[in-house]
């Protein structure tokens, strides 16, 4: 009998650390508010690019975003536009064409003569930059169906529980998920409100508050993160606030305005993604003094 109450005891043990582990999982030990430089400093340099990853790094910020495609052949790259003619000239769809193609792109020229030459890269470049620094790597799916190749290069580069996976499309979220459990992911929603950001946006998102956080919930709670990710314009103290009291985290994009900087910060807001993220660093600084 001694033993098998011994035996019970060990199975609790063990079913109690496996629950931890998967509360851990899908929580973030990031200290908040996160900084995110959006497509790298793309504010000062050509987004999507080595070159405005590495900036981020250098201005301190603790998360850089990042946009993936899948080329014809099958490789991992960085661009918000599936079509390149934006940041490259070039009017190609980036699935399309086979790496060596869309290596030979100038991604750089576009934001100023200093950055010719400046390639579209991969993503395992991005991850190896961020790696072993204090800047996190935040990836967002922009192509469903590569799930699967972004879990098995993270895998490969032992960077699992070393990154956030955020994505509009929900499917995309719980494939990882099944991929990979160990992924923290964010759900991110495009939802605008009557109004604008200068007139009544503020006062209709008070208004609609707990509408909007029951449906942000009850989305994000069926792809098994608590962390949603928000067009600032959406939101308002009480909004945050609620999504807070049900311990989910608040992220926000893309503001570059310091007021409303300030205002966010003032809200408590997790995470605040930025154009220009050496501000938003020395904002944060001067508020801490």
């Amino acid at each position: 009998m001694k033993n098998f109450y011994s035996i019970l005891f060990i199975v609790f043990l063990c079913s109690l650390t496996m629950l931890v582990q998967a509360q851990e999982a899908t929580s973030p030990k990031i200290a908040m508010p996160l900084t995110t430089a959006h497509r790298g400093l793309s504010g000062l340099a050509p987004e999507n690019t080595l070159t405005a990853f590495k900036w981020a790094v250098a201005i301190g910020a603790n998360s850089t975003e990042c946009d993936v495609y899948r080329t014809a052949d099958g490789v991992l790259v960085l661009s918000h536009d599936r079509n390149t003619k934006r940041t490259t000239g070039i009017d190609a769809d980036i699935t399309k064409m086979t790496f060596e193609e869309v290596r030979k792109f100038d991604a750089g020229s576009w934001k100023g003569k200093q950055f010719a030459g400046e390639q579209i890269p991969t993503l395992e470049e991005y991850l190896k930059v961020l790696k072993d620094t204090k800047c996190i790597p935040i990836i967002e799916i922009k192509q469903p169906g590569t799930e699967k190749d972004i879990v098995e290069l993270l895998g490969k580069l032992n960077m699992t529980e070393d990154v956030f996976i955020v994505s509009f499309n929900s499917e995309s979220l719980a494939e990882v998920k099944r991929l990979e459990p160990l992924v923290k992911f964010v759900h991110i929603f495009s939802w605008k409100l009557e109004g604008s950001a200068e007139s009544n946006a503020e006062d209709i998102a008070v208004k609609l508050a707990e509408d909007i956080a029951v449906k942000l919930m009850d989305k994000a709670a069926k792809v098994g993160t608590n962390i949603v990710s928000l067009n600032h314009g959406m939101l308002s103290k009480k909004l945050v606030d609620l999504l807070h009291e049900k311990e989910f985290y608040v992220w926000a994009w893309t503001v570059n305005d310091i007021p409303r900087m300030n205002t966010l910060l003032d809200w408590n807001v997790d995470n605040i993604a930025t154009d220009r993220a050496d501000i938003l660093v020395e904002l944060i600084k001067q508020r801490k003094k």
